[in-house]
């Protein structure tokens, strides 16, 4: 009996580092998902009234893109909130959201290197370090 409390304490003191990572970026993808949809509402106030037709279509684009960076920063923070618990439960998550996270941030980081916005390809870079370390984590755990 005091062997399973052992091995209980060690797989909590496993996952804390994993635990309090994903809450820091649960945080950081509920922070983005709150900016994009302000981005989003003024992106839809813009008037299109005397623009030619090439920036109206560059604006759809991005309200378009905008639109869909904050659903997924939206879903990705409810879904590293979830993990967040059950990594608090002691429980280990399944590693699938943090490579899934990862991709995304490649992604972010790609459109940001595209649209030319260099100072947009930290914080994605940062996340997806985070989410390789977590990675990294959870694969030492027995």
């Amino acid at each position: 009996m005091g062997n399973q409390l052992d091995e209980k304490a060690v797989l909590r003191a496993q996952l804390t580092n994993p635990r309090w990572m994903t809450l820091t970026l649960a945080i950081i993808c509920s922070l983005f998902a709150i900016f994009t949809l302000l981005g989003v509402f003024v992106l839809f106030m813009l008037s299109t009234k005397d623009i030619k037709p090439d920036a109206i279509h560059a604006l759809q684009i991005a309200k378009i893109l905008a639109s869909v960076f904050c659903v997924l920063y939206a879903i990705f923070a409810l879904l590293l909130f979830n993990n967040y618990s059950k990594l608090r439960k002691g429980t280990i998550v399944p590693k699938m959201l943090y490579f899934a996270l990862s991709i995304f941030v490649i992604l972010s980081a790609a459109n940001s290197i595209f649209s030319g916005q260099l100072g947009g390809v930290f914080l994605p870079l940062i996340i997806l370090l985070f989410a390789i370390k977590i990675i990294l984590d959870l694969d030492k755990i027995k």
